[in-house]
């Protein structure tokens, strides 16, 4: 919807057409994309509206082909499952990375040591100050800061 209503937003390869289309022939124009919102909002409202377009089976049974192609495009879909899945793990330990980074940084700043973290109480106002210079500055969480910053662990 989002990309449908900010036609400059848009990436390169979206095209509205087949959904302004579906709700009316409408054009790709600021009116068309007005009327669409209005259609949007019919739909939601209208539950008979929504049957007659058979909205209750477009999440299931969709792929139409021989059994060969269905078995293929399951194929792919857990390959891209498992590249989603080392991309997600590489982007993590990016994160951890740029995190121990920002963490050092700032131990540096301080005047601390590594040694400083694993001897000094949990509460100690410079840990206090280091992780809420993390949490204003990076996606730290707050798991991360505790084992990170040795401050504890979190109630479950």
């Amino acid at each position: 919807m989002h990309w449908i209503a900010a036609p400059k937003k848009r990436p390169g390869w979206y095209s509205p057409a087949t959904a302004l289309e579906h709700a009316g022939e409408l054009a790709d124009t600021r009116a068309g994309r007005r009327q669409y919102v209005e259609y949007l909002r019919w739909l939601a409202q209208d539950e008979p509206a929504r049957k007659a377009l058979h909205f209750d089976r477009m999440s299931r049974g969709w792929v139409i082909g021989s059994k060969k192609f269905k078995k293929e495009l399951i194929g792919e879909n857990k390959e891209a499952a498992a590249k989603l899945d080392l991309g997600d793990r590489e982007m993590a330990e990016i994160r951890g990375m740029v995190l121990r980074e920002r963490l050092e940084e700032l131990l540096r700043r301080m005047g601390k040591t590594e040694g400083d973290v694993a001897a000094e109480r949990k509460s100690a106002p410079w840990k206090l100050a280091v992780a809420a210079a993390m949490k204003r500055g990076t996606t730290a969480s707050n798991q991360w800061l505790a084992e990170n910053l040795t401050m504890g662990s979190l109630p479950e």
